[in-house]
């Protein structure tokens, strides 16, 4: 098996996260590259050196450009904050190195593209972390509209909702500074929807939208880590410049019609990444959550099983209409 050379810049709660999937890749996947978590980078020495104990990686730096600079080191998987990516992008693909990147890819646009042409001249591998559409129901989904089992394509409308920030005293994280993020739930959460109505339904070609901020400002945080913080509510505050909640309608260049929602201002929600599509021979719903995982798939009419593709029947699971 060939292995991978890992380098991670970012250690906190996307750096948990991508540190045990590399850890779990090799189980489930006996037969794809393995992993090498060489080392992982965060600039706090203490915080990153207890990271790379507590997950597994061989090294730890608290300066990126050292991670570069390794021989021992083929991938970089970048999952710092979102004003950090473009430069640390950039400079990888000069190194050589290939490329992981976490949403949202850049801050803006046109810094997207200066990093995908930069990729594109070093002719190293990237990739952005749409990590949904790899989801075995999303893939059944994928392979339902391919097959044409759901017929024309009429309508796909998708929700993400979390919250995790609907207490108005908790504090002002980076995730809600747009000089930092460049967006709110958009960037974070907005972006995995539009991903999903890309790869299941194709280009969108007009799009129509509004965003709230529904809490202005908030307590200036004493510590963070991660997607928490703290902070004293009697404390000095600071205005919050990312948005809550997004909303969208848009239109496919299939004729098919869109509606979008992203907030992280939805009671009971800890993360809910749910889609559905309807076409003029069935619909395909899968809900995605982290407290409650489940995946729904309707065919027909309420037709039973008829139809259905074999790897659906009798699927744990599965809802049958």
């Amino acid at each position: 098996m060939k292995e991978v050379r890992v380098g991670m810049i970012g250690y906190k709660f996307m750096g948990k996260a991508h540190s045990h999937a590399y850890r779990d890749l090799p189980m489930f996947f006996p037969k794809v590259a393995k992993p090498v978590m060489k080392a992982i980078c965060g600039r706090d020495p203490q915080g990153v050196e207890q990271a790379a104990a507590q997950f597994g990686w061989e090294h730890h730096v608290t300066d990126w450009r050292e991670s570069l600079q390794r021989d021992d080191i083929d991938l970089i998987d970048i999952n710092a904050p979102s004003d950090a990516h473009k430069e640390i992008a950039l400079e990888a693909a000069k190194a050589g190195k290939h490329i992981f990147c976490e949403k949202p890819l850049a801050l803006t646009l046109s810094d997207a593209r200066e990093m995908l042409a930069a990729v594109e001249a070093g002719g190293v591998k990237h990739m952005v972390g749409f990590n949904y559409r790899f989801a075995p129901a999303v893939q059944l989904a994928k392979k339902l509209v391919s097959e044409g089992r759901l017929g024309q394509i009429y309508h796909f409308r998708a929700w993400f909702l979390q919250d995790w920030i609907i207490d108005p005293d908790f504090p002002l994280v980076w995730r809600l500074q747009k000089d930092v993020a460049g967006s709110g739930s958009h960037g974070d959460l907005g972006a995995h929807l539009i991903d999903l109505a890309h790869f299941l339904v194709g280009d969108l070609t007009e799009v129509i939208g509004m965003n709230e901020t529904f809490i202005k400002e908030r307590p200036i945080p004493s510590s963070m880590t991660g997607l928490s913080a703290k902070g004293s509510k009697d404390g000095p505050k600071g205005p919050v410049t990312v948005d809550d909640a997004t909303l969208f309608l848009a239109r496919f260049a299939n004729g098919a019609l869109g509606g979008f929602e992203a907030t992280r201002f939805a009671a009971g929600h800890r993360c809910t990444n749910a889609f559905e599509i309807n076409g003029d021979k069935g619909r395909r719903e899968v809900r995605l959550r982290a407290d409650e995982r489940a995946a729904g798939l309707f065919y027909g009419r309420c037709g039973g099983r008829a139809g259905l593709p074999a790897c659906a029947r009798d699927r744990p699971g599965t809802r049958i209409c």
